[in-house]
């Protein structure tokens, strides 16, 4: 097991949190137990191996401690003389995922570099192929284990002539320098060739490698090409081999000899490399590698570039950069800044002269070509490139004399322009990063930079579909963090306001995670470097790395903590509205809404209307539709917060001033007219419009604002627009903004007459049978009515709603098309509609109100009905929509009227319906009703009239969290605990029959798990059990939602033997009853696959002795039918049925094994001329009569 410290073990926190190397044993287990790749099990082994090692990949210095251990063990299999091929090449698998974890460069420290082992690496890797991918690894650590070893400090001319003496002096028997012959083959090189050329060779052969080796290979020869007795004779050729190999094919490029030169470029002295300088440089930028897509080409080609800069320039530090002062975290904090005296006044003489201190400092002509290649590099598409050319910038420049680097600072600057892509202003961000941290951007370049990085901050660009500016952001976040480590806080003085609000705003409003925690991390680094951000020591506390992380939490709740500050709350609420209103994700706009309805409590109210507000109104006319959207939902939100602050706000008569000018409520008024002249709702656009002008109307009703007669006809006019939308989210977002508008305005005496059309008009919508949305956005429209408007049209309403919840047939005689049979989703919507008009209306006692019996009994039998509404289409079982709205609906009726309207035949119906559908198929459906039962049974005050009420409550927790209610496991065995309660079983058993008898295995498994159990402890209720069974499905007799799944649970019930008892009592005819029932369900066989199911239910009857002739004549019936899959599913079930039961037929003992034979070996797929014959020679053996059709009885009556 892991060991995870106990303050660290939420799943919230990282996964970093490991303390130690848990699994040394298992692992060196693994190891000493290893098997060779050829075993079959050592993938599988491998495959652990790799997993326990991989979990310490963020962690990897726990290994440090047992790394030689574990090395030793693999090294010591490795070095055995008879190991097997597979064997040393599983080894090398299991030592490569320890270097994968701890890295190369860590794992060469612990690998042993004896000269022993060198010509046995250098045999190894002479018999490997490297055309050979399934032993990559092999040859990956062999390489590795070859780099430290040509790091001994002997010449290596030696080795090979300490091998020729003690070769001669051995005679005939050579010693191999104590290292083991390798499977009885000699080296492939040529004994010949000295160590040095079989190293150089190998260098050359693995460098051309396009795989994981070349990075060894380039690795390794960075430290061999570097040895001094080595580069006089091998480097130059090497380099010359390589010049060479790209000078003939630029296209078919070789990646590893890239990154060769470009090692030994990092690794090799100075004076070493300096003569070859001028010629790479020639030869790399000659090399086209830039001017094409191939990003890794390019990062070589940027590295060796930079690399060739730092080769002619002298390794020195600038003497003119810029050295920070105090770095001690305590003064910074305190806000003492005077240590910082002594470096400004030493930048200051710096800056005077050219910083060389009196030594002229030599600037070979091909600097030049370096730093303009690096410049270029910073505008590649591939982050790499960029971040390498940035790095590179900051090497190089560090060595220059003040007046140069001032010029690529100069062009660095100017990079950042507007006309520049994206990608230059990512690779300028970094490399004016890098500058800053190495102090070679002098304070006084401040001023042009903070503009420029305050651009960076917010840069987000449509392309196409797409944005880009992700990466920028992130990149002027770490240029804001390198500024805080580089710079004294007086220098950064004058920026402090521009750079905190820049880092704060990034840090909660940022579209992107990653920019939010950027920007997080600076503002801290910013707080504890320099001391001097505004209450940066609260805010930054706040905006830590988690709190960030979430994007609604960062726009409503930390911008709402920030905004509390008047250094931060303008720039805030200004970059919402200037950036964020239109920005091109609709989420951030409706989130930008939000924030700003939360700021405007921040702010004085004055502001947001005399200088946000007309800012947003005038981007209402913007062509851009995404500005139009968020415009008009802020504009709502606004509205909405300035009438809230007016009347709970901080002044000492909040109500006698208007916190909204009368210019903008007219402007407020006018707004949506304009948006109809104009035809803003028309298209794809108005998509977007119609659902920020519901918001806005909602907005707007809640604060009542003042409006004039042709403002109310125009937002009802959007709405009436908006019911009848295709889109859900419109007619929903329609409907909260006209139950608003309508309980906020329509209940003046003058607009009765508006009111009487406005009702008549939803009531006509409402039957409409041409398209279902329409229908839905009128129900749902006129179940949002205000109290008064239903009551002025209770009947009318009430009808409607009722008349649409339920399908056409069960509600009224009317003559709507048979499409709307389908139509479960308007009925969905009517039933909530239904619920809403009740909560409206209530039970005051009035005459149109639900305290009367007969409109309460109507409602009650209504949703009931609508529990029976299993409507299917190709989308499934659609009715389900209905149920559930009816059972949350109902829950809410039972709970909230008066208990004197409870009554005894409406509180027993709802509690069978809710437990009917707590044991049916759907998981959603069965969640939902468990849980509003065990509501229901729990409810306080406690609902009179529930059956067994005191078993209800021990049997469900009082707690319905405490169940996980869709899980089958956990459900059914409490409600089969209710089939010991007759009024209860019944409705249970319907439902229990429905999951059992479905296709969901896990389902049936677990339903059926549960009913056996109960039946199996309670077997006194089996034969009444039973009884309900049958009258269940005499009942739904040829209803075949009910009847098909009867059929699969009648076999599966039978064939348990939990009711054998019944099944042999001749006194109870529940046998007889299926037998009776299932001839009439299947009657005809003209639906094949109900006559295929019956047969595995007829076959379960054959144990019943009494039953046993007539069932087999039914089944040789099955037997002759034309339909090929009905004879083969008979003789396949019979044989099985026989093979348990036969000897309780009547089957003679010494036919069976002739019948079984007969039923295997026959073709049951021949056409029936030749089929019926054997059948009947089944029944001759069977003692029963064969079948006669009705055309051969026919043909007989004629006869006689």
């Amino acid at each position: 097991m892991l060991q995870q410290s106990d303050d660290c073990k939420d799943d919230d926190f990282p996964a970093n949190t490991l303390e130690h190397f848990a699994e040394l044993e298992q692992v060196l287990q693994m190891i000493d137990t290893m098997k060779p790749i050829e075993a079959a099990s050592f993938e599988r082994e491998f495959e652990q191996y790799t997993e326990v090692l991989t979990r310490y990949q963020e962690q990897p210095h726990l290994l440090d401690p047992h790394l030689e251990l574990m090395l030793s063990r693999l090294l010591h299999k490795i070095r055995q003389t008879d190991l097997p091929a597979g064997d040393r090449d599983a080894a090398f698998k299991y030592l490569y995922i320890i270097s994968k974890v701890r890295t190369y460069k860590v794992l060469i420290k612990f690998m042993p570099h004896e000269l022993t082992d060198l010509e046995f690496v250098l045999q190894l890797l002479g018999q490997q192929d490297p055309k050979e991918f399934s032993n990559w690894e092999t040859r990956y650590m062999l390489l590795l284990w070859m780099s430290i070893l040509v790091m001994n400090p002997f010449h290596m001319s030696r080795l090979d002539a300490y091998e020729t003496r003690t070769t001669a002096a051995a005679g005939a028997t050579p010693t191999r320098n104590n290292c083991v012959e390798l499977n009885n083959h000699s080296t492939s090189l040529p004994p010949a060739i000295t160590k040095m050329e079989r190293i150089f060779e190998l260098c050359k052969l693995y460098a051309s490698t396009n795989d994981t080796c070349s990075n060894m290979a380039a690795y390794l020869s960075a430290k061999y090409f570097v040895r001094s007795d080595i580069k006089d004779l091998y480097l130059e050729p090497f380099l010359d081999w390589v010049i060479a190999q790209h000078q003939a094919d630029t296209q078919q490029v070789k990646f590893g000899q890239l990154a060769a030169v470009a090692a030994i470029l990092k690794h090799g002295k100075r004076e070493d490399l300096l003569p070859y300088a001028d010629k790479l440089l020639q030869w790399i930028v000659a090399c086209p590698y830039k001017d094409v897509n191939d990003f890794l080409k390019y990062k070589y080609y940027v590295k060796i570039v930079q690399r060739l800069g730092l080769v002619h320039l002298k390794p020195r530090i600038a003497s003119w950069r810029y050295k920070r002062g105090t770095r001690s975290l305590a003064t910074n904090l305190g806000g003492q800044t005077s240590a910082a005296g002594d470096s400004r006044a030493g930048n200051a003489d710096a800056e005077d002269g050219d910083g060389s201190g009196g030594e002229e400092i030599i600037v070979p002509d091909a600097i030049e070509e370096v730093i303009e290649e690096l410049l270029q590099a910073l505008r590649s598409g591939s982050n790499d490139v960029r971040w390498s050319a940035a790095k590179g910038l900051g090497r190089v420049t560090n060595r220059l004399p003040k007046a140069l680097a001032d010029e690529v600072i100069f062009s660095l600057i100017s990079i950042l322009r507007p006309l520049e892509p994206h990608e230059a202003w990512h690779g300028g961000c970094l490399a004016i990063a890098e500058l800053a941290k190495r102090g070679l951007l002098l304070p006084y370049r401040l001023h042009k930079l903070v503009p420029r990085l305050m651009e960076a901050l917010f840069y987000d660009e449509m392309k196409g579909y797409m944005s880009v500016g992700q990466h920028i952001r992130d990149a002027a976040c770490y240029m804001c963090w390198a500024f805080a480590r580089a710079y004294n806080p007086d220098d950064l003085q004058p920026f402090v306001q521009q750079i905190s609000s820049g880092l704060l705003t990034v840090a909660v409003f940022d579209r992107e995670v990653n920019c939010r925690r950027a920007a997080s991390a600076a503002f801290q680094e910013s707080v504890g470097r320099l001391g001097n951000f505004p209450f940066g020591i609260e805010i930054s506390t706040t905006t830590d790395f988690y709190s960030v992380g979430i994007r609604h939490n960062s726009y409503l709740n930390i911008s709402d903590f920030i905004a509390q500050f008047d250094a931060y709350r303008l720039p805030l609420i200004d970059h919402l509205v200037q950036r964020k209103v239109g920005h091109w994700d609709s989420a951030i706009r409706e989130l930008t809404a939000k924030a700003l309805h939360k700021l405007t409590f921040r702010t004085h109210y004055k502001y947001m209307d005399r200088d946000v507000m007309p800012q947003l109104l005038a981007k209402t006319n913007s062509i851009d539709v995404n500005a139009r959207h968020g415009s008009v939902l802020a504009l709502g939100e606004i509205t909405l917060a300035l009438r809230r602050y007016e009347l709970e706000g901080p002044l000492p008569h909040p109500h006698t001033v208007a916190f909204l000018s009368d210019q903008r409520k007219v402007e407020l008024n006018d707004l949506i007219q304009t948006f109809l002249e104009r035809g803003f709702y028309r298209g794809m656009s108005g998509e977007l419009m119609k659902l920020c002008t519901t918001s806005f109307i909602r907005n707007c009703s809640v604060a009542e604002l003042t409006v004039n007669a042709q403002c109310l006809a125009s937002w009802q006019q959007v709405i009436d627009i908006c019911l009848v939308t295709k889109s859900s989210n419109i007619r929903e977002s329609a409907v909260d903004a006209f139950a608003e508008l309508s309980g906020a305005y329509y209940c003046e005496k003058s607009r009765n007459a508006d009111n009487e059309l406005i009702v008549k008009a939803y009531l006509r919508g409402a039957d409409n049978a041409i398209e279902e949305h329409i229908r839905m956005g009128y129900l749902a429209a006129l179940g949002a009515l205000p109290a008064f408007l239903m009551r002025a049209h209770f009947n009318e309403i009430l009808d409607n709603l009722v008349k649409h919840a339920l399908i056409p047939q069960v509600a009224y005689d009317d003559h709507e098309n048979i499409q709307t049979h389908r139509w479960s989703e308007a009925r969905a919507q009517s039933v909530r509609a239904l619920s809403k008009m009740v909560k409206s209306v209530g039970y005051d006692g009035e005459k149109h109100s639900f305290d009367n019996e007969a409109h309460f009994r109507k409602v009650v039998d209504c949703l009931l009905l609508a529990l029976d509404e299993y409507t299917l289409d190709n989308r499934g079982d659609i009715g389900a929509w209905v149920r559930e709205a009816a059972m949350n609906a109902l829950f809410e009726l039972i709970t909230e009227c008066p208990n004197y309207m409870h009554g005894p035949f409406n509180v027993p119906r709802i509690v069978l319906g809710f437990m009917q559908q707590a044991v049916e198929k759907i998981d959603r459906t069965r969640g939902l009703a468990g849980r509003l039962l065990c509501r229901l049974i729990h409810a306080q005050p406690a609902i009179q009239f529930i059956p067994a009420y005191d078993r209800l409550l021990e049997i469900f927790p009082s707690d319905d969290k405490t169940v996980l209610w869709l899980f089958a496991d956990h459900t059914f065995p409490l409600f089969c605990e209710l089939l010991a309660h007759p009024i209860f079983s019944r409705r249970v058993l319907l439902g229990l029959t429905a999951s059992i008898g479905q296709l969901t295995e896990s389902l049936t498994k677990h339903a059926s798990t549960a009913l056996f159990q109960f039946l199996r402890t309670h077997l006194e209720e089996v034969p009444r059990l039973c009884a309900e069974i049958v009258q269940n499905f005499e009942t739904h007799l040829l209803n075949e939602r009910v009847t098909y799944p009867m059929l699969s649970f009648l076999e599966i019930l039978i064939g348990s033997g939990t009711i054998e008892a019944v099944l042999h009592d001749a006194d109870n005819p529940f046998a007889e009853d299926v037998y009776r029932l299932l001839n009439l369900e299947v009657k005809g066989y003209k639906k094949l696959y109900k006559t295929a199911t019956s047969i595995s239910t007829f076959c379960q009857l054959v144990q019943v002795p009494r039953l046993s002739k007539r069932i087999l004549s039914k089944l040789s019936v099955f037997l002759g039918l034309q339909h090929v899959h009905v004879r083969k599913t008979a003789a396949t079930k019979l044989y099985e049925a026989l093979a348990l039961h036969g000897d309780v037929t009547d089957i003679p003992e010494e036919n069976i094994d002739d019948i079984l034979a007969l039923l295997s070996e026959t073709d049951w797929t021949l056409p029936l001329v030749e089929i019926r014959p054997v059948r009947n020679k089944l029944c001759h053996l069977m003692g029963i009569k064969p079948p006669v059709s009705g055309k051969q009885i026919a043909a007989a009556t004629a006869e006689t």
